[in-house]
């Protein structure tokens, strides 16, 4: 029988995991940076925000104006609570489905006047939802 030392069986077994988790490895990138949106008073930017479904989305709003904003998608369930000026809250989720959504500040459940805009859902990068 031959001695086999610990270090070559570790060796091999790391191997064996870095083998297999290549290949259990997704093959599409399902991150991508924050996504700045900007509150102001009377309007909110970007207008346009293009994401991909089943990648996780991160945006991070600031409120840049005088007054109380928040942050609503409500086709995907995001809500923020309200921000007083000069607050800023990230918030992530996972789209789990492709098309147009409005993203908007609102007021008592009304969408603020210039403060909306669209989100663009697509499968793929580059594809139109």
């Amino acid at each position: 029988m031959r001695d086999v030392s610990p270090i070559r069986v570790l060796a091999a077994a790391l191997a064996s995991l870095a083998v297999i988790t290549a290949f259990q490895a997704p093959r599409d990138v399902t991150w991508a940076a924050p996504i700045q949106v900007t509150l102001r008073d009377g309007g909110i930017d970007p207008r346009e925000i293009d994401v991909r479904r089943g990648a996780t989305v991160n945006i991070v709003v600031r409120n840049a104006g005088k007054q109380i904003h928040n942050f609503v998608v409500p086709d995907f369930y995001v809500f923020t609570q309200n921000l007083q000026p000069g607050e800023t809250v990230t918030v992530s989720f996972v789209p789990d489905k492709t098309g147009n959504f409005r993203y908007y500040s609102d007021r008592d459940g009304i969408p603020e006047l210039g403060m909306q805009g669209t989100m663009k859902v697509a499968s793929q990068p580059g594809e139109a939802p």
